[in-house]
């Protein structure tokens, strides 16, 4: 019975831990790659990031996308501020993350992170 209860309240695609793991802060980076690496060599690089990020706490959850006019985007959630600008700044010292970062162009990095303040999902 509360089973059934449990899953009423949650619709099928919605992870009940994530849900309560709700972000409170994002972090947006917006970046180009720098000439020379393909698109399959920069979602290598980018990817790889992921094992070192979800080492971080506060680490909730990543997504990276791309236009058609080579900028990329990396959005970033974590639980709190603290976490977020302690993991941007430890992991300049991670050497899988340098690594991935050499393929970026540093000059156009725009990086920020923000206090959530609206949450919707349906």
């Amino acid at each position: 019975m509360i089973s059934l209860l449990f899953n009423c309240a949650t619709k099928p695609n919605q992870n009940p831990v994530l849900m309560k793991a709700r972000s409170k802060v994002v972090e947006v980076v917006l970046f180009e790659v720098n000439p020379g690496y393909s698109q399959k060599e920069a979602e290598k690089a980018l990817a790889s990031l992921n094992d070192v990020l979800k080492l971080y706490y506060g680490f909730i959850e990543r997504t990276t996308a791309k236009n058609g006019d080579g900028k990329y985007i990396d959005i970033v959630y974590w639980s709190d501020m603290k976490s977020a600008k302690d993991a941007a700044t430890g992991i300049m010292k991670n050497d899988i993350a340098t690594s991935a970062f050499s393929i970026i162009k540093q000059e156009s990095v725009q990086m920020h992170h923000f206090d959530t303040f609206n949450h919707f999902e349906e």
